[in-house]
């Protein structure tokens, strides 16, 4: 018997692991509260199936080279009415807004109906997990697997332990990250983990460089892009990632850390405020 994938949340960072674990062979059943957004999703993964299958790599184990193959790996992604369509599920993924009591009640409502053994993990990107999991009723099997943004070309995933998370449920997110052909890494509880505490220390200084006026927004992203060799400057990777979501890690951050280099810029709430969002708004820093 397959190994049976839970996701709870369909957008893009859910939908893109539902794709993943669909392609390892696993039996996927996704649950969003929005009732256009399985239909939705679906649409936009068998385009990104397609577009992806011209990666001989990445596709290589799901054999989906041909229209079967995605057709199949397609097939085993199901909508679910509700969180008791997930009860079967041997691993729960929760890919929702980053919004505690969202999550909290994500996570009680699962709690009723998943098996006391599944393993519950959260996608969030800075909210702690001894948080979420207070409302579970078995908080030893909650843990954070922090995926990147795509989940389907991104290699990393930090598996987070909270205050009560047992090692059963951290080996077991470590080889669900590998099952998903990813590299899982033991990241301590700490507000932001490792990459966003990095990235948005790193971002909030280039918008206090371009405040400063020290260089152009497009200079600066040149500068990390060309000097640093980072793939995307910091505006650029700011507008990917979504002002209001960056936004939320650096208030997270701050509010827990109270560093000054993680306080939001005020020329980032600015554009919060106006609705740049970034490229899912098709204007942030920069248009698209």
């Amino acid at each position: 018997m397959s190994m049976r994938l839970g996701v709870v949340g369909f957008g893009t960072m859910g939908s893109e692991i539902a794709l993943l674990g669909a392609c390892a062979g696993m039996d996927v059943a996704a649950y969003d509260a929005y009732p256009g957004a399985l239909e939705q999703g679906m649409k936009r993964l068998a385009k990104l199936a397609k577009m992806l299958a011209r990666d001989e790599k990445f596709f290589a184990a799901a054999h989906v080279a041909t229209d079967e193959g995605r057709e199949g790996v397609l097939a085993r992604i199901r909508a679910a009415t509700g969180l008791d369509g997930l009860a079967e599920c041997d691993y729960v993924i929760e890919a929702a807004p980053e919004t505690l009591e969202l999550k909290q009640a994500v996570f009680s409502e699962l709690s009723k109906h998943c098996r006391p053994d599944a393993l519950f993990a959260t996608n969030t990107s800075s909210i702690g997990i001894s948080e979420i999991a207070t409302s579970a009723t078995h908080p030893e099997r909650v843990v954070g697997m922090h995926f990147f943004n795509p989940p389907t070309l991104m290699q990393l995933i930090e598996v987070v332990a909270g205050l009560n998370t047992g090692e059963a449920a951290v080996e077991a997110a470590l080889g669900l990250a590998k099952a998903l052909g990813k590299k899982g890494i033991r990241v301590k509880e700490t507000p932001g983990f490792i990459v966003n505490r990095v990235l948005t220390a790193m971002m909030n200084e280039a918008i206090t460089l371009l405040e400063e006026g020290v260089a152009s927004m497009e200079d600066i992203d040149d500068a990390m892009r060309l000097g640093a060799g980072f793939p995307l400057g910091p505006f650029k990777l700011a507008d990917l990632v979504g002002l209001d979501v960056y936004t939320r890690v650096c208030d997270t951050i701050y509010q827990e850390l109270g560093r000054e280099k993680f306080r939001p810029p005020f020329t980032l709430r600015r554009y919060v405020r106006a609705g740049r969002l970034g490229r899912k708004t098709k204007l942030g820093f920069y248009k698209y």
